[in-house]
């Protein structure tokens, strides 16, 4: 963390990009307390969203060839690794940004040809500290 600055939280997301399609899609979003808190938020998101990802899965395997694993299978890897979530929750804690990401084909429109990024995210919200008034090394009394 920075000098003079403390966490007064953690802004976490899940947003789906498409530069292909020219879209960016806030999916779910909130404030946790906590790294913990943050980390247990964005694995609830990351099971939800493998969910439905693999519901249509089927409907586009060929498309999901030229990927290394299907967006589903990545996200719930992460979510089952609590090695790397300690190291996450870490990381949280001591003031830096976190993220899980996974790329593959579009599953809303069934466009092979549109790539869809899926990026679950938190970070700290650092706020600075105040001093109490007339405490400043300016104010000379």
């Amino acid at each position: 963390m920075s000098a003079g600055r403390y966490v007064d939280g953690y802004h976490c997301e899940v947003v789906a990009r498409s530069p292909d399609a020219a879209g960016e899609w806030y999916l779910a979003t909130t404030w946790a307390d906590t790294p913990d808190e943050a980390l247990g938020w964005l694995h609830h998101q990351a099971t939800r969203l493998a969910d439905v990802l693999d519901a249509a899965e089927d409907d586009q395997a060929a498309e999901q060839c030229r990927y290394a694993a299907p967006v589903a299978a990545v996200f719930r890897e992460w979510t089952a690794d609590a090695e790397f979530r300690a190291v996450q929750c870490a990381a949280l804690a001591g003031g830096q940004p976190i993220s899980a990401n996974a790329r593959g084909p579009d599953r809303v429109c069934g466009s092979a040809d549109v790539e869809v990024l899926y990026s679950l995210a938190a970070r700290p919200i650092l706020r600075p500290v105040l001093t109490p008034f007339g405490s400043s090394r300016v104010d000379r009394r």
